[in-house]
């Protein structure tokens, strides 16, 4: 088939160039919208709010910088957008511990389509402790070992093109799943590697897939750093869980596998995430092969996997200075039984009632799903710690305090607590969520308890230097939800 028509950053055809920071070196984007006319045109939806019909052949941009401490005006808000012809400089303090960030599109209401269509790209933040070379003094591979991997779900029409299935009740549909895996812009990939360890750099850049990755020998590998950095020590794993936003650090080593070799990696999640599959029909796809390592001969990279990994140990963040309880709800469309959206608090998005930490505090923040799927909550500005996850009576939650859910019934703000409807005991977060998070997995029917701080002085141990206030945004990272109202502003005050 050609090549399908996309976008890309800084003059490549799909995704964009890997951009390689140190830390306390601020650095400058200059980003100009030469976009033409949208390859994924047929699937505007105008009735998004933010969506217009212009999109199709005059195509907004604004670009996030995901994990980033940014200031408000660099921080890629989704109204903050430009068309064609113009362009914004964006200015990135680069303050904070070496981790895999990634950057991508924002724009209101099109989100989904234009990063499927190739606008997102690794920004890998380096210091001197993770630097990235093949001195550095923690002993990971680098150079040819060091492997930058973003995986995506597509799917193509017969002539090659990008498809995008219209929903059941609009062009906008709940969910995105894709039949073909696509790693850094190819379609199914192998890639040769030598009898050595390999250090991946993983992004979960699908729309809506959440992968659950083993490998085909069936061998452990390692997770060694999440959103935010390096976990205080390696984890040893055989399956792996990363929702779209996610990142993972890992550590596969290939050196007791012979030359010839062929390592698959696979997926068993079902399609949406955890309860699935829907019918094929409703877009509940399987993709259970992503791609394949060929063993060659040659020795590569053969130190031994590190006991520990940072200099100074993750703490866990003080008491909270406040709690926020935050809902996530889904409306129904009870005759066609199909979801409508998804929304945050109940609440639309161009909503006043929004959260208000103050500036250089740490927050508690407990996410309360009543929906079926899992949603990986995304917070712009800061990293986070996982505290626990505990389930709880959806149905009595809800008909307690959302009984009558509907775009025009809004819920009450601040949102009422779930505690009186917990069920057994909380459980702490999965070994390699220990470390700092920026996206987090808010699972169907749990209370996910996050502690946030809003600044770099709010506590000791925070992961980066810098406290802005202002404008910032919290949202799923399912991109259709985010397209679709399941996204609120929040602002940090003085």
């Amino acid at each position: 088939m050609p090549n399908a028509p996309t976008w890309g950053y800084g003059g490549a055809s799909y995704l964009g160039p890997t951009i390689s920071a140190k830390r306390g070196v601020p650095i400058e984007i200059n980003a100009q919208n030469d976009l033409g006319p949208h390859p994924l045109a047929f699937a505007i939806d105008p009735t998004l709010h933010g969506a217009m019909s212009e999109d199709a052949t005059s195509p907004r941009a604004s670009l996030h910088l995901h994990g980033g401490n940014t200031e408000p005006g660099s921080d890629g808000h989704p109204e903050d957008t430009f068309l064609p012809g113009d362009g914004k400089t964006y200015h990135y303090v680069n303050d904070q511990e070496a981790t895999n960030l990634w950057y991508h599109d924002h724009a209101l209401g099109i989100t989904r389509l234009n990063v499927m269509a190739g606008l997102a790209g690794f920004y890998l933040l380096r210091d001197d402790w993770d630097t990235g070379t093949s001195d550095n003094p923690i002993g990971l591979p680098a150079g040819q070992y060091e492997v930058p991997l973003v995986i995506q779900d597509r799917m193509f029409t017969e002539d090659g093109a990008m498809d995008y299935p219209a929903g059941p009740l609009k062009i906008w549909s709940p969910e995105f799943f894709g039949d073909v895996a696509v790693v850094n812009g190819k379609a199914f990939p192998n890639l040769d590697v030598d009898r050595g360890l390999y250090r991946f750099r993983v992004i979960n850049g699908s729309n809506a897939r959440v992968y659950n990755f083993y490998l085909s020998n069936n061998r452990p590998f390692f997770q060694i750093g999440g959103d935010g950095g390096l976990l205080n020590a390696p984890v040893s794993l055989t399956r792996l869980i990363l929702a779209p936003g996610e990142r993972a650090d890992l550590l596969i080593d290939f050196s007791n596998e012979a030359s010839g070799t062929k390592v698959i990696l696979k997926n068993t999640a079902p399609a949406p995430f955890p309860d699935g599959p829907r019918s094929e029909r409703k877009g509940g796809l399987p993709l259970k092969e992503i791609m394949q390592f060929t063993v060659g001969s040659a020795l590569g990279f053969t130190p031994l996997i590190p006991a520990s990994l940072r200099a100074t140990p993750i703490i866990p963040l003080p008491a909270p200075v406040k709690v926020r309880n935050l809902s996530l709800v889904e409306i129904m469309d009870m005759e066609a039984d199909e979801p409508l959206m998804a929304l945050l608090n109940n609440l639309p998005w161009d909503t006043n009632e929004i959260e208000q930490p103050k500036v250089d505090t740490v927050e508690r923040w407990n996410i309360i799903n009543t929906t079926g799927d899992t949603h990986p909550i995304h917070l712009h500005l800061v990293q986070f710690q996982v505290l626990s996850r505990q389930k709880f009576r959806v149905e009595d939650y809800l008909e307690t305090h959302y009984e009558d859910l509907g775009h025009d019934a809004y819920g009450s703000h601040p949102v009422p607590s779930a505690d009186p409807f917990l069920i057994g005991r909380s459980r702490k977060p999965d070994a390699n969520e220990g470390g700092w998070k920026d996206t987090v997995r808010a699972n169907p029917g749990e209370v996910l308890s996050i502690m946030v701080p809003f600044g770099g002085k709010a506590a000791p141990g925070v992961p980066f230097g810098q406290s802005f206030v202002g404008d910032y945004v919290w949202h799923c990272h399912i991109l259709e939800h985010e397209d679709n109202e399941m996204m609120l502003p929040y602002q940090v005050v003085a």
